[in-house]
């Protein structure tokens, strides 16, 4: 919502709802719009939106996914694999998503490597000292809670 009102302070273009726009209005929104659009991007961000196929809630995946083709069973499999240990795809647009397994056999090669490096993030904050590190503890939790997801989901292949 902040990018929105920065925009339009930047631009100083008010667009009217006939289309026309309006020039040098200074500042569009009084507070009271300003809270009127916070609540509309809240309740957009909050809304549940439902699979047009299948009608269950679907997931915010990111603004860079691109959809497989509905008959692609192995791909949205992966797909979900994917999600369930935290993979989104989004990006700042630099290096976009990042490498996306296309059949099992890649997928899991692409999680057995996950896994390795997600041990080497927990062997470094186990040798690390806590001068160096005061929430070290934390950090390894943080790389064990996302192992174990890696680890469940190389159990779902098998």
């Amino acid at each position: 919502m902040d990018d929105i009102l920065l925009r339009i302070k930047k631009d100083k273009v008010y667009q009217e709802l006939n289309g026309k726009s309006i020039r040098k209005v200074g500042q569009v929104f009084t507070k009271k719009e300003i809270n009127s659009l916070k609540e509309l991007c809240d309740e957009i961000e909050s809304r549940i939106i439902e699979c047009p196929e299948c009608t269950e809630a679907m997931v915010n995946l990111g603004h860079d996914f691109k959809a497989p083709k509905v008959s692609a069973k192995k791909e949205w499999e992966i797909i979900e694999g994917l999600y369930r240990i935290g993979k989104t795809f989004f990006s700042c647009g630099c290096d976009g998503i990042g490498y996306i397994p296309q059949n099992e056999k890649d997928y899991k090669d692409y999680l057995e490597k996950v896994l390795t490096d997600y041990e080497n993030s927990i062997k470094f904050y186990q040798n690390a000292t806590p001068e160096e590190y005061p929430d070290r503890i934390e950090r390894m939790n943080y790389w064990i809670e996302k192992k174990l997801k890696i680890q469940t989901e190389l159990k779902t292949l098998k």
